[in-house]
């Protein structure tokens, strides 16, 4: 079963040679003890500096994860102080907003009253000037009346149809 010894087996359970056993595993003792010997500094030296390392990368990723709280604190920060400023904003464009309203409406209300008396002014003009004129047509008229009087000779008849075209012209 085993190949590994030249000779047959020796009637234990290590193969071959008893004497190769020894002097290999004597063999593998030196060899292992010069690797420790010269091995096991290198090794912890390698491991400290791993150690080491990893300490030090834990480290920066602290300081950026302490880092990233205060910018992310800071940004809370910022972002609270711009709801209170978008609030303040809002609330001051709405005062204005009715602060605008109520102006507006005070400047319709002097505007539809000022329209109210100068219409009231320019109907009192016009019906000053259509008096006006109605007392120059009298007047004309009666004057004519007067003339026609004065000039011709007036009799019953003739005054009455005087009065009743008087009468007729004011009417028209």
């Amino acid at each position: 079963m085993w190949t590994l010894a030249a000779e047959g087996p020796n009637g234990q359970w290590i193969p071959g040679d008893i004497n190769e056993f020894y002097w290999s595993a004597i063999a593998f003792l030196i060899v292992f003890a010069i690797m420790l010997w010269k091995g096991l500094g290198p090794l912890k030296a390698a491991m400290a500096a791993r150690t080491e390392r990893i300490s030090s990368e834990l480290a920066v990723a602290d300081n950026a994860k302490a880092e990233a709280d205060a910018r992310r604190s800071e940004q809370l920060a910022k972002l609270g102080d711009a709801d209170a400023e978008a609030a303040t904003i809002v609330s001051d464009a709405r005062s204005r907003a009715a602060s605008m309203k109520t102006e507006m409406i005070a400047k319709a209300e002097a505007d539809a009253e000022a329209s109210k008396v100068k219409a009231l002014a320019d109907i009192e003009t016009s019906k000053g000037q259509a008096l006006s004129d109605v007392r120059s047509e009298v007047a004309r008229n009666a004057a004519d009346a007067a003339e026609a009087v004065v000039t011709d000779n007036l009799d019953d008849a003739r005054l009455a149809s005087m009065i009743d075209n008087y009468i007729a012209e004011v009417g028209a």
